[in-house]
């Protein structure tokens, strides 16, 4: 008879350890009319990783702008700010959640995250998504058209190149010609990739690129189905 502990619902790789992680937001707190500072956020890291917390998550934003009535919200770099966090911690993983592909050129994104990789010995999770805040893209004169298709292309460049792939793309939005990675962080397949998803197409992108699913906590199995 099959055990009655087990379920559909409750598979028994679920069974594994929680890891729990924090989200620190490099940018200002409104209601305190402040940003931290960079001796905030590595006492932070480094306190949050002597507690046993298993990773740290920054946003990656540049400059939040939510209408003429609301002051706009400054940003630290992201990734500024995680190269420096991985000289700062020794243990706990490290990652963007979730870097938007359209501030970046591709193939420069993907050499940017081995950098981060050979930094921290191999503890960077690579979380990517489209973008959402349109005012920010216009502020920093990125294109905020086709964000889906951008973000395929450039998946298209980004995941083989850190899985050790030479890469000839030249495609609508992006371009790389006889691209590589030299040379390579510790891991030589690179950093797990972690997809921001939840519309249809986004999810069908996640379903074929990713390692790790993240979404926002409005999501249904309806509103997510690929």
């Amino acid at each position: 008879m099959p055990d009655p502990t087990l379920s559909i619902a409750s598979p028994a790789s679920a069974n594994r350890p929680i890891e729990v992680g924090l989200f620190v937001p490099p940018s200002e707190i409104p209601h305190l009319g402040s940003i931290s500072s960079w001796n905030d956020l590595v006492a932070f890291a480094i306190r949050a990783e002597s507690l046993g917390f298993d990773s740290l998550w920054l946003a990656d934003h540049l400059l939040l702008d939510f209408g003429p009535d609301k002051a706009p919200i400054g940003c630290w770099d992201c990734w500024s700010l995680l190269a420096a966090l991985a000289a700062a911690t020794n243990r706990i993983e490290l990652g963007p959640l979730v870097s938007c592909t359209g501030y970046r050129n591709p193939a420069m994104l993907a050499k940017m995250a081995d950098t981060v990789e050979e930094i921290n010995g191999g503890r960077l999770i690579l979380g990517l998504g489209a973008g959402w805040h349109e005012p920010e893209f216009h502020s920093f004169g990125f294109p905020y058209d086709h964000r889906v298709s951008r973000f395929e292309e450039a998946l298209q460049i980004i995941v083989p190149l850190l899985r050790g792939e030479h890469v000839d793309v030249q495609g609508r939005y992006h371009h790389a010609q006889n691209c590589q990675l030299r040379p390579r962080g510790p891991r030589p397949v690179g950093p797990p990739i972690l997809i921001g998803a939840k519309g249809p197409r986004m999810m069908r992108l996640a379903a074929t690129y990713a390692d790790v699913w993240d979404s926002d906590f409005i999501v249904t199995p309806l509103t997510c189905r690929p």
